[in-house]
């Protein structure tokens, strides 16, 4: 019998999850070619990280959003993707139709993201994606920019089905 409790104990010290909480801040400054009034901001919580008390601050002088909020996390999970949706308009002929330009904010191997620099959106710049380094001894931010998701390696990014709408 005791070799069974001694079973049971080490199963559930062995299988835990360690989790955690941050907060986080960081701004996105958009080209001017894309109002922050028409932007929506989406996000993509994987399982086991979820973001709390968010609060989104638009400038419409400065054509930024500053994402303020809480993330709570499984050590291994990352922070959830962050989806930029601009709602514009196209002419085709006689048609108007409506375009959606989507900006997306992937991290890679990061619990949380908080920055001092804004991460700037653009026409040839729709892709950014944070990654935490081991370079000797201690972690850096690396900020790499893309045009599109193709250049991308298909693990780092999270296709998905459902998003939530922060603002």
């Amino acid at each position: 019998m005791k070799v069974f409790w001694v079973c049971i104990l080490w199963s559930i010290q062995s299988w835990s999850q360690a989790s955690g909480s941050s907060e986080f801040a960081f701004t996105l400054l958009f080209d001017w070619k894309f109002p922050v009034d028409k932007i929506k901001l989406y996000v993509h919580e994987k399982n086991g990280n979820s973001l709390e008390n968010v609060l989104c601050l638009t400038d419409k002088e400065t054509n930024s959003i500053t994402v303020i909020g809480g993330n709570h996390y499984i050590v291994g999970v990352r922070f959830p993707t962050l989806v930029c949706v601009y709602e514009g308009l196209v002419y085709r002929r006689d048609t108007v139709l409506e375009k959606n330009t989507l900006f997306y904010l992937i991290t890679n191997g990061m619990e949380s993201l908080s920055l001092e620099e804004p991460l700037f959106f653009s026409e040839k710049k729709k892709v950014i994606e944070v990654k935490r380094r081991l370079k000797g001894e201690t972690f850096q931010i690396e900020i790499l920019k893309h045009k599109d998701l193709q250049f991308l390696p298909m693990h780092s990014v999270d296709i998905t089905t459902e998003m939530m709408r922060l603002n």
